[in-house]
Parts: structure tokens; C-alpha cells; sequence
């Protein structure tokens, strides 16, 4: 479901405790008490491995519990202008406990980035498919990856960009339509859409656009080499620094969407690359684009940053917005919804150009 909102809601923040000595106190016993419980589930879970479901949501609450203090004690101290701190307690994070979550295969992938960077499409094909197979402990650890606020988030995203491309096609009945997926990465989105009942228009065309071999490699092998998927390995860096996108390309689309590739872009290659995107797209098309809302928008960003260091771009919805008002997108153009959760937003941009 995505959720839309027609105007601007004021959100109020959350009280924040403002004796810092107290919040360190706090997060210090709960890590403490954590760790002296981890251990003693742990050691039951050596001898009874498949038991673990015996403790997921305690090791739910108790890791949950110490995010949200860690949170309180980074915003509390941002506010302050006391990043020293925070960087202080971010060390003593990885020096105690980061060790922990790396036991899990999901974390240590993030944290060990061999194909570069955290998010990539291994990464994302096995949050969509959600199928942790470990046991004991170490289950623990990979199913609270799983049910991590940013993953349900990313699958929530895949079944959103679903529902706006098959109701695009849909309405444009048996007409031809190509569609730019940039960023494509596993390319499950595309699987599944193809593989849809709801899906009424058959004509679709994909460019897959993507700048690891590795990610190709995988989606034909998913798509079985469907004919009407087609890959081409390119660096959105180098579309954003195009001066002549159309010669670069040699394409029109009627969709151009982007699942993440956005989170890690800064504003200012984001705009350029919008402005690209847009030369590329036909009258009455349109361009979806996903980006992580606001820092604390997100419940997992430090079980990302300092356990994974797994780092993105947040940006506020007003931000977001900018970065197409500055390609060339009238605000008329634009359109802003949700991820269920709130985590993350998307703008959905239609070209009115006659």
C-alpha cells in the first residue's frame, strides 16, 4: 500500500531526555544486561539450535531497545552540537558489540562490501527474499536483520514500483512500452511484473541499466534471458555528467524508475542526473524515483550505519522535492507518496510536455 498525502503535515518530535550523563548511564546497562543474556541464550542455543524461536521477540526487544537509546542519545546530542560524542559512543558500539551482529551472514556481507559498497544486489535479492536457513543463535541475529524497519521497507518499496508500473501499462492497454530501470540491480521487481496476472499490457520493453557485471550476471540467469529484457552495464555517474544524453543513450522512455540508486547520491548529481532522466523521457511519461526520507524517519539507521555500515543519503521531503524543481519538473509535475512505514518516499514525476 502506498500511502499519499495531499498536504503538509506538521510532525511533532518525540521528548527527548535532556540529561545526556543519564542516557549514557541507561544505554551502558542495557548493553550490559544484553550482552550477559545474549550469552546465556546463547549457550542454550548451542544445545538446542532449532530452538530459537523460543527467544526471537525478547532478542527483538532488548536489540530494539538499545537502537532506540542509541537514537535518543544521537539526536539529543546533535541538537547540542555534540558530535564528538556521538562519535565516541559509535566506537564503543563496534568495540563491544559490533562483533555480535557480524556472526550473522546478512551483516557481515553489508560490513565486508565485496562487490563495493553495502547495498548491492546480492544484498537486496536476499531482503527480498527473506529466507534466513542458519540456526541457534546466529538465527537470532539474521532474522532481526530480516525484520529490520529499512528491509520491510525495501520490500514495501518492490511491491509499491510494482503497482505504479502495472497501473501505467495497464492504462496504455496494448500500446508499446519501453521502461528504464536504472540501478536494476536483481531485477525480482521485473520477474515478478512480467510474471503478474494484473499485469494486462504485454508489450513492455526493459532496459536494465546497471554498473556491476556481477548484478547483470544474476538477473539473466533470473530472467532466463527473457527477450524482453535487455541489459546494458553503465555508471549512472556517467548519465548524470552526459552532455548530450540523448546521442549517450539513443532511447526514449515512457517509464524511467529507480528503486535505490538515489540513497547515495548528493544533491548535487542527483539533480543533474534527473535533469538527464527527463531529456530522456517521452511526453505523457513518467519517472519514479525512490529515496530514504529523513534520518530519524528510519527506526534501523544505526543497526545500518554501525553494525553494517551499511551508509545512505537521507533527505526531508522538502529536499527531495527540490532535486526535480531544480532538473525542470514543475511542482504541478510532481506527485509524493509513501512506503507504509514512513521509511521511505517516492516522487513519481510525469513529463506534461506536449
Amino acid at each position: 500500500m502506498i500511502t499519499e498525502i495531499s498536504e503538509k503535515k506538521v510532525v511533532k518530535e518525540p521528548h527527548l531526555p535532556t540529561n545526556l550523563s543519564d542516557i549514557k548511564t541507561s544505554l551502558r546497562q542495557r548493553i550490559k544486561i544484553y550482552k550477559k543474556r545474549a550469552r546465556e541464550v546463547e549457550a542454550y542455543l548451542l544445545r538446542h539450535p532449532d530452538e530459537w524461536g523460543k527467544f526471537q521477540n525478547e532478542f527483538n526487544d532488548e536489540v530494539n531497545a538499545i537502537f532506540r537509546e542509541i537514537m535518543n542519545y544521537d539526536k539529543v546530542n546533535l541538537m547540542a552540537g555534540r558530535s564528538d560524542k556521538i562519535e565516541k559512543l559509535k566506537r564503543i558500539f563496534i568495540n563491544r558489540i559490533r562483533g555480535l551482529f557480524l556472526q550473522s551472514e546478512f551483516f557481515e556481507w553489508c560490513f565486508r562490501k565485496p562487490y563495493g559498497y553495502a547495498g548491492d544486489f546480492k544484498a537486496i535479492e536476499d531482503i527480498y527474499q527473506n529466507n534466513p536457513t542458519s540456526s541457534g543463535f546466529v538465527r537470532l541475529i539474521d532474522n532481526y536483520f530480516h525484520m529490520a524497519a529499512i528491509c520491510i521497507a525495501v520490500r514495501n518499496r518492490k511491491e509499491d514500483f510494482k503497482r505504479i508500473i502495472t497501473k501505467f501499462t495497464n492504462d496504455k492497454k496494448d500500446k508499446n512500452v519501453r521502461l528504464m530501470s536504472l540501478g536494476s540491480g536483481p531485477c525480482r521487481d521485473i520477474k515478478e511484473l512480467l510474471e503478474s496476472d494484473l499485469l494486462i499490457n504485454k508489450k513492455l520493453k526493459f532496459d536494465c541499466y546497471d554498473n556491476d557485471a556481477n548484478a547483470i550476471e544474476f538477473a539473466k540467469k533470473l530472467l532466463s534471458n527473457n527477450p524482453n529484457v535487455t541489459f546494458i552495464k553503465e555508471n549512472a555517474l556517467r548519465i548524470a555528467a552526459s552532455k548530450d544524453i540523448n546521442d549517450m543513450i539513443g532511447k526514449k522512455y515512457d517509464v524511467i524508475y529507480a528503486l535505490g540508486i538515489f540513497d547515495y547520491f548528493n544533491h548535487k548529481i542527483s539533480v543533474r542526473l534527473v535533469e538527464n532522466l527527463r531529456k530522456l523521457l517521452n511526453p505523457g511519461g513518467i519517472m519514479a524515483i525512490s529515496n530514504a526520507r529523513d534520518r530519524y524517519s528510519n527506526p534501523s539507521l544505526h543497526c545500518m550505519e554501525w553494525a553494517g555500515e551499511w551508509l545512505i543519503i537521507y533527505r526531508t521531503d522538502e529536499e527531495f522535492k527540490q532535486i526535480f524543481i531544480e532538473a525542470g519538473f514543475k511542482e504541478s509535475e510532481l506527485r509524493v507518496s509513501y512506503e507504509q512505514q514512513g521509511t521511505m518516499q517516492y516522487i513519481l514525476a510525469t513529463n506534461k510536455a506536449k
